[in-house]
């Protein structure tokens, strides 16, 4: 690690469907590269992650509690400096997350997986100039990563598509 980059205790949640866990998977082994330390308790982390499910109104639910769970280990309260939200909800509604919880200190949509670290880093300063958005066209397979940091035991997930297609036996055929 560079002397110039501070140690960093990341903490992820991912909620939803099991593209969203090979995301956080990604996202782990990404983090890992640049130095950063995971940890698996929110009270202990620097940066909370929260990686999102937008699908259906009970997923949205829950990811919104949850995002609101994870601002109590903020400062004053907590330890943790920055509140990161990524996934799908984060992608179809950013500026209602940004309008409505001031303690999301960044957004990423899904086409930005590749970009947590970097996005971190510049919350800290560790990156000159603004703050980029990383919100734009949903999709991206390129923060795939062989080497991930698989969180299930006895099974990996294998992702073999980004979004939904519309295929799924309740569309209606004509």
């Amino acid at each position: 690690m560079s002397s110039n980059k501070k140690q960093i205790h990341v903490y992820i949640v991912s909620l939803g469907c099991s593209k969203n866990l090979v995301d956080a998977e990604c996202m782990t082994r990404i983090l890992l590269d640049d130095q950063m330390e995971m940890v698996s308790d929110p009270s202990g982390a620097d940066v909370i992650v929260v990686n999102t499910c937008g699908f259906i109104e009970s997923a949205k639910k829950e990811a919104i509690d949850t995002i609101l769970e994870m601002t109590d280990n903020k400062s004053p309260k907590g330890n943790c400096d920055f509140l990161v939200v990524t996934g799908c909800l984060a992608q179809r509604y950013a500026e209602d997350i940004r309008n409505s919880i001031p303690e999301v200190d960044q957004i990423l949509g899904t086409s930005h997986y590749q970009d947590i670290a970097r996005a971190i880093r510049i919350l800290y300063g560790e990156y000159s100039g603004p703050v980029e958005n990383f919100v734009s066209e949903p999709g991206s397979l390129s923060h795939m990563r062989a080497d991930r940091v698989v969180s299930t035991h006895t099974y990996a997930w294998l992702k073999i598509a980004e979004g939904c297609s519309n295929r799924c036996a309740y569309v209606r055929f004509r």
